[in-house]
């Protein structure tokens, strides 16, 4: 049985759609996707898995990074500011 589903929200039975929305806590437009996940609860990854995974994350990042537009030091700064901004505006 697969752990990863994805509908469009236009095929959804009625009680599927209700179920998804009160989730969301928001209404589904008729064009949007809904992908859902079942995940297994594992250990966190210790020692030598751990320096790999880390390696691999810095990996992907410089890579994105790479692609970026050049930005100067004051606009990258604002930009983070902006994110945490609004991540702390999130939790409250």
């Amino acid at each position: 049985m697969p752990d990863f589903s994805v509908h469009k929200a236009n095929e959804l039975a009625r009680d599927e759609r209700i179920l998804i929305e009160r989730w969301l806590g928001r209404p589904l437009g008729e064009d949007e996707t809904i992908g859902l996940n079942a995940f297994r609860p594992h250990l966190a990854p210790a020692g030598p898995d751990l320096e790999e995974l880390r390696r691999q994350i810095v990996a992907q990042a410089m890579d994105i990074g790479s692609r970026a537009p050049v930005a100067d030091e004051e606009e990258a700064a604002a930009l983070v500011d902006e994110a945490l901004s609004t991540l702390r505006g999130r939790r409250g």
